[in-house]
């Protein structure tokens, strides 16, 4: 089994999704120069809430063209902070079985320190040391781009979120305890 990354967003708005993008190591350097290259000048990141349909389009045929997988979490009848529970805690249990060397957030300082009792109450003292945790902001790592351009698509519907069907797998959990 290859070693992966996990880089981790979410949306909030409809139903809670969180969206995991599982990237081998090997594809991480070359497909963050792929998507720095999409940037504009004076520009720090790509979020999609703010870019036109035509840098959307180009930056999900980059990300399209990825050998990742990704995880969406959906939670529906809970909100704030008890549906990002689920999820996250939903995702330890994952990587209980995965093992990805590394699960980047995107930061959000109001909920780092229970992120990170979830995930060590899932995953275990041991394990939770083993697998390095970071909470970034999104300009300070690119592959945070690609989960917040998928939990975008999650959330818009078709025809954006026919650009999941083209990774390699995508595995949606409802509202699981």
């Amino acid at each position: 089994m290859p070693t992966t990354h996990w880089y981790v967003d979410e949306t909030k708005a409809t139903d809670y999704v969180v969206v995991t993008v599982v990237a081998p190591t090997d594809v991480v350097s070359p497909a963050r120069r792929a998507l720095r290259e999409l940037v504009r000048p004076g520009q720090r990141s790509l979020h999609f809430t703010k870019e036109s349909d035509a840098t959307r389009r180009a930056a999900l045929r980059v990300i399209v063209g990825l050998p990742l997988d990704v995880i969406v979490y959906r939670v529906t009848g809970r909100r704030g902070l008890a549906a990002r529970e689920v999820a996250l805690r939903a995702l330890a249990r994952d990587a209980l079985v995965a093992h990805p060397q590394r699960i980047v957030l995107e930061r959000d300082d109001s909920v780092v320190v229970a992120d990170r009792r979830w995930l060590r109450d899932e995953l275990g003292p041991r394990n939770y040391r083993d697998i390095g945790f970071d909470h970034l902001a999104k300009h300070e790592e690119p592959m945070l781009w690609i989960a917040d351009a998928l939990a975008w698509c999650v959330q818009r519907g078709r025809p954006w979120s026919d650009y999941l069907d083209a990774l390699s797998t995508v595995t949606t959990i409802v509202d699981r305890p």
